[in-house]
């Protein structure tokens, strides 16, 4: 029975795997293929998880078997409003952190905590594209630059309360209801609370259609 159940485990995780691959593998966060992400790619390279992701020496803190590497002591210029009432940490929470790994141009797509093979950390690949610079790092001419001011983005780091807003959704604590079900960490506004890396089908890799601002008003109230 025990061997079976370690079968029965071992083929979730499998098809699991496989399924990330096939949804990010037709998108530009397939950094492996010239094709799919034609701005931003890397020569010699074929794995399309390795980019975000490792089984082996993984960032445990940063995310699941977390691979690239993520700087928490970057500073950034966060959002502000005197119209904004609940509270926003000094800097974003890891939820978006790890896609602003990238996203800031700080740090290169490349830049590995475990290049494949025996390497340890490092970078994987050599940059291609007009969106990266020479080591890799998203450049500011780029569609997916965001850098380093995000006070003209949505604001993120912010513990959602809608007792302090009341135009915004109360929580139902229940994590598989909106909003509850799109903030980090059951409690943050983060860059994940919107964006899915793994699936771009309502593009700009939004977890959902925002038709008729459908997503936004998940959170907010007309």
């Amino acid at each position: 029975m025990r061997t079976l159940v370690c079968c029965l485990i071992a083929s979730l995780i499998l098809t699991i795997g496989v399924i990330a691959k096939a949804g990010v593998e037709q998108t530009k966060h397939n950094f492996s293929s010239s094709a799919y992400s034609p701005n931003a790619f890397f020569w010699g390279t074929n794995r399309v998880c390795v980019f975000c992701h490792t089984v082996h020496n993984a960032d445990q803190g940063s995310g699941p078997l977390w691979n690239h590497e993520v700087d928490a002591g970057q500073p950034y210029t966060m959002y502000d409003s005197p119209t904004m009432d609940m509270n926003q940490s000094p800097t974003p929470h890891m939820g978006s952190l790890i896609c602003l790994s990238c996203h800031d141009g700080t740090i290169a797509v490349n830049s590995l905590n475990n290049v494949p093979g025996p390497g340890g950390a490092g970078t994987y690949g050599t940059p291609g594209g007009a969106g990266l610079d020479g080591v890799g790092r998203l450049s500011s001419s780029s569609h997916a630059y965001v850098g380093t001011d995000l006070s003209d983005d949505h604001p993120v780091g912010i513990t959602y309360d809608s007792t302090q807003d009341t135009n915004f959704q109360p929580k139902t604590g229940n994590g598989q209801s909106y909003p509850d079900k799109l903030l980090s960490d059951g409690l943050y506004v983060e860059c994940t609370s919107c964006h899915n890396p793994h699936d771009d089908t309502y593009s700009d890799f939004l977890i959902e259609s925002n038709a008729s601002s459908a997503l936004c008003l998940r959170c907010h109230i007309q």
